[in-house]
C-alpha cells in the first residue's frame, strides 16, 4: 500500500451504502481516479463541505496494487465550484465538462494536458468567461488533446491551404478543403465555414480570455458546437448522455 497526494478537479461523488461516498476525480500525475471516503455521508464527516462536483481540492489518498478503488483518507477545498452551481445552464454544463474526462481521461496514466485544460476552463467561468465561449474552447481543445480533430490548415488529400469553406469527414475527423469535400460526396460530411475555420484556428494559439476580447458571433459558436457533436458521435459511436441532457433541457426552456 502506498499514500499518495496531489492536487485534484472532482469529476463525480455519488452514495456508497449508508455512510460513504465513491469519488471520481481527475489529477494531473496519476489521470483520473476513483476512491471511497469513508463516512463522507455522515453529520461530522471531516469530507463536509469539501466533495463539490468541480470543486479544485488537494486529495490525499492510499492504494493497493490491484484494487480499483483507492481510499481516501483527507480532501482540502482549494477553488470551490460555486460558478457552476447558481444556475441551471451552470449545473449542466458543468456536468457535460466532468463527462467528457470520465470518458477521455484514462486510469492512473498521467494527464496534464487534460487537467489544465479542465482546470483553466473552470478557473475561467470563475471568473465570469461567457459559458457558450467556454464550452466551445473546451470541447476543441478536448478533442484536440485526445487526437481526434487536430486544427485545419493544409487539406490533407491535396496539400492546397483550407480557405474560406471546408467538409468534415468524420470517418477520419479530416477537414478537406471544398474541392476535395465536393469529390469525395457522401451524406456524412459536415460543412463548415470561415467563421468555424477562424474560432478553430485561433483556438490554437489564443486562450479564453483572449478569444473573449474578440468573440465569435452567436451563430458561429452554434455550428462549432454542432461540429465538435458530429466528430465526437463518430469517434465514439454514441453521445455523451450530460449532452443530451443539455441540450433537452435548455430546448424545453
Amino acid at each position: 500500500m502506498r499514500i499518495l497526494t496531489a492536487a485534484a478537479l472532482v469529476l463525480d461523488v455519488f452514495d456508497l451504502h449508508e455512510r460513504d461516498r465513491i469519488v471520481a476525480y481527475l489529477t494531473a500525475e496519476h489521470g483520473q481516479r476513483r476512491g471511497v471516503a469513508r463516512g463522507a455521508r455522515t453529520k461530522f464527516s471531516r469530507f463536509a463541505g469539501q466533495l463539490q462536483p468541480l470543486a479544485k481540492v488537494q486529495v490525499t489518498w492510499f492504494e493497493k496494487e490491484g484494487n480499483d478503488l483507492v481510499r481516501i483518507n483527507d480532501v482540502s477545498l482549494v477553488r470551490p465550484a460555486a460558478a457552476l452551481q447558481t444556475t441551471l445552464e451552470g449545473i449542466l454544463l458543468g456536468a457535460y465538462l466532468a463527462e467528457h474526462m470520465k470518458v477521455f481521461a484514462q486510469e492512473n496514466e498521467a494527464a496534464p494536458r487534460l487537467f489544465r485544460l479542465l482546470d483553466t476552463t473552470l478557473e475561467a467561468l470563475a471568473a465570469g468567461a461567457d459559458q457558450a465561449l467556454a464550452a466551445r474552447y473546451y470541447e476543441i481543445w478536448m478533442l484536440r488533446l485526445t487526437g481526434i480533430f487536430p486544427a485545419p490548415r493544409e487539406c490533407p488529400s491535396c496539400g492546397r491551404e483550407i480557405a474560406e469553406r471546408a467538409f468534415v469527414l468524420p470517418r477520419d475527423a479530416e477537414v478537406v478543403c471544398a474541392d476535395c469535400g465536393a469529390a469525395r460526396g457522401g451524406g456524412e460530411r459536415f460543412e463548415i465555414g470561415a467563421g468555424v475555420l477562424d474560432l478553430l484556428r485561433r483556438s490554437a494559439r489564443e486562450n479564453l480570455a483572449e478569444l473573449g476580447r474578440r468573440p465569435p458571433p452567436a451563430a458561429v459558436l452554434a455550428r462549432t458546437e454542432e461540429l465538435c457533436a458530429h466528430v465526437r458521435r463518430a469517434f465514439l459511436q454514441d453521445e455523451l448522455k450530460s449532452y443530451q441532457v443539455m441540450r433537452r433541457t435548455l430546448a424545453s426552456l
